[in-house]
């Protein structure tokens, strides 16, 4: 009886500690970075939102020495994942650019939910409709209008920083077919892929240019890959030959043209649909007669891109993706914390949404 009353007293006691402190604690916006896509997609928003006062952190999934230099460069406190639920409070917001994996992460994340902290999803990259993809968190922030439609959860349109800067590269368009190629290696290891997307680049320009993500393996030694920052290689390039990828946008925002090359049972999901905006190779001889056509008339068409555009992304030249992510999630802090000198910057832009009730 006795120690079932000293339980009770002392999780009770527990419960009242976290409660002071988290009416105490001064409101905090956790990133999740599983990667450095996700630090890039971040970086500007959390750069506004310190600089309007609010305290900012990043949470690392895996021990990545390239991701933990990044943030600690960007001079910002991190924590890993196995913190997050301990660190977070109801005051705090926690965004997150995957919900989805790995264990760790959806561990936190049903952590988080009971504890009433509110969750938000932001677009990472392509693709982002595939079933399993932002159902843990209470709202998304999505790249377009197709968002809402696609994924059916509450939230806002806000763009994308990074396809937003392939927007304002500065190009230099070629004067003959330049041919840059987009490797990713999962789910091809023979080469297949890449020996076809080689041999139809080689076919327009013996000077192509062979870009591997940096995760791929397997690779030949005869393949020179270049290491060169994949947007400034857009700059250069007339022609785009890839599998489904964010730099498809990229290139299409950038005015290159793109061939689209799938494998046989690769999820399409938007890139299904393209609208005009670029042709699909079912196989090797495809891609070969579609790079010659594109060899025959290199020019760009951005009124047949466009559509495909307006329908996924919203680019709004007046105010920058990073600015309207950073308003979108200064807006989901609590109403109180909303009347506090932190988000009095973001008063007199596009009203925020609330996240629903946790």
């Amino acid at each position: 009886m006795w120690e079932w009353w000293i339980w009770l007293t002392t999780r009770a006691s527990a419960e009242a500690r976290r409660r002071l402190a988290e009416r105490q604690s001064t409101p905090r916006l956790y990133f999740v970075a599983h990667n450095l896509n996700h630090v890039q997609v971040f970086e500007e928003a959390a750069g506004l939102l310190r600089g309007r006062g609010l305290a900012v952190s990043f949470v690392t999934v895996k021990d990545v020495p390239g991701v933990q230099g990044a943030i600690d460069a960007l001079g910002y406190p991190r924590i890993t994942i196995g913190d997050l639920a301990r660190c977070a409070t109801s005051r705090d917001v926690v965004c997150f650019g995957n919900d989805w994996g790995p264990t760790r992460v959806r561990r936190a994340l049903e952590r988080l939910k009971r504890n009433r902290v509110p969750r938000v999803g932001v677009i990472e990259g392509a693709r982002f409709s595939i079933p399993n993809r932002y159902r843990r968190v209470d709202a998304v922030l999505y790249w377009g209008p197709s968002g809402s439609e696609l994924l059916g959860r509450p939230g806002r349109v806000v763009g994308s920083p990074i396809i937003e800067r392939a927007w304002r590269l500065d190009r230099h368009p070629p004067e003959h077919p330049r041919v840059l190629i987009n490797y990713k290696s999962p789910h091809d290891p023979e080469f297949e892929w890449g020996r076809a997307a080689i041999a139809a680049a080689k076919a327009i320009d013996p000077a192509y240019v062979f870009s591997a993500h940096p995760a791929s393996k397997g690779i030949p030694q005869d393949v020179c890959v270049s290491h060169e920052p994949f947007r400034k290689l857009l700059s250069t390039a007339s022609l785009l030959i890839t599998r489904s990828s964010t730099v498809i946008y990229e290139a299409l925002v950038a005015g290159v043209s793109v061939l689209y090359f799938p494998l046989p049972d690769e999820k399409r999901v938007e890139f299904g649909d393209p609208r005009g905006a670029f042709q699909t190779a079912e196989s090797a001889a495809d891609l070969l007669r579609l790079a010659q056509a594109h060899a025959a008339d290199p020019g760009f068409d951005r009124s047949a891109a466009s559509a495909f555009l307006d329908r996924h992304v919203s680019i709004d030249a007046l105010q920058p993706s990073a600015e309207r992510l950073a308003d979108a999630l200064a807006g989901y802090f609590s109403p109180a914390i909303q009347d506090s000198h932190v988000t009095q910057a973001v008063r007199g832009n596009a009203a925020v949404g609330h996240l629903p009730a946790v």
